[in-house]
């Protein structure tokens, strides 16, 4: 059986945060648009982006739980970039 390298908990994270804004912009181009063939493919893109996301979570470890004595984050880390904030 072939195995597949696993992603990145912190490359998962990022992929779910691009993805959940992807579906976000492409349900409100499935209400916007007018015509019934575009709606179509815009839900058919819908899919793709939700069946990617779900391979990324079958492939992607899951992120090890902190220390609960450890800091969450080190004063000197900058904030990880989100697509949340527009």
């Amino acid at each position: 059986m072939r195995r597949f390298p696993a992603l990145a908990p912190a490359a998962a994270a990022r992929v779910f945060d691009r993805a959940h804004s992807t579906l976000v912009w492409l349900a409100v181009l499935a209400f916007v648009l007018p015509e019934p063939a575009a709606r179509g493919l815009v839900i058919l893109a819908m899919v793709a982006v939700a069946l990617a996301a779900a391979a990324v979570a079958f492939f992607a470890p899951a992120a090890p739980d902190p220390k609960p004595d450890a800091d969450p984050e080190p004063p000197d880390c900058e904030p990880m970039e989100s697509d949340h904030g527009l």
